[in-house]
């Protein structure tokens, strides 16, 4: 009797945890839900379509440079801007491609970034593609829906779908309505 007792305490401690971490864990998991930079999360390993205006390849350094209203889409992530270098690896045997793999993209002059329902605007945009983030700066704008916040630079982790703002940054929010509504 004694060792059927013994089975028991650890398995109801072990329920009787396992709920407080679950518990403990739900809020946390509809703040993430609800960040500014949740619906950022991206599978950065999709392929990566950019049409621009005009196209120059410097083979030498590995950059390709897209300028003239470019527009870059990785499946619902759109990154536009007046100017795109792509850089890409010196070993083709690395990527599919005969160029090599995308490892960077280097974006300027009315840098407009998009995914779902979130936005951010700025003057320059770097997206580590291998890493999965994108740094933004020059007066960054990032708009949700009515809620917006701005600041001088913004890092988001298109990975983990997080991110963070800074200098001087100012937020304002829209209260839900009492209809219900957004």
């Amino acid at each position: 009797m004694t060792g059927s007792r013994t089975r028991l305490v650890p398995t109801a401690l072990l329920m009787t945890l396992g709920l407080a971490v679950l518990a403990a864990a739900l809020p946390a998991a509809a703040q993430t839900a609800n960040s500014p930079f949740a619906s950022f999360k991206h599978d950065s390993t999709l392929p990566i379509e950019v049409t621009s205006e005009s196209l120059s390849v410097n083979q030498t350094r590995k950059i390709a440079t897209f300028s003239g209203k470019v527009v870059a889409g990785q499946g619902t992530l759109r990154l536009t801007a007046a100017k795109i270098e792509i850089h890409y690896d010196a070993d083709a045997s690395q990527s599919d491609s005969q160029t090599g793999r995308i490892r960077l993209m280097k974006a300027t002059g009315g840098v407009f970034l998009s995914n779902g329902s979130e936005a951010a605007e700025g003057q320059w945009a770097e997206y580590d593609v291998i890493k999965g983030i994108i740094t933004m700066g020059g007066n960054v704008l990032l708009t949700q829906g009515e809620n917006a916040i701005s600041g001088q630079s913004l890092w988001i982790d298109l990975n983990a779908g997080i991110g963070k703002i800074e200098g001087r940054v100012k937020t304002v929010f829209q209260p839900a309505r009492k209809d219900g509504g957004n």
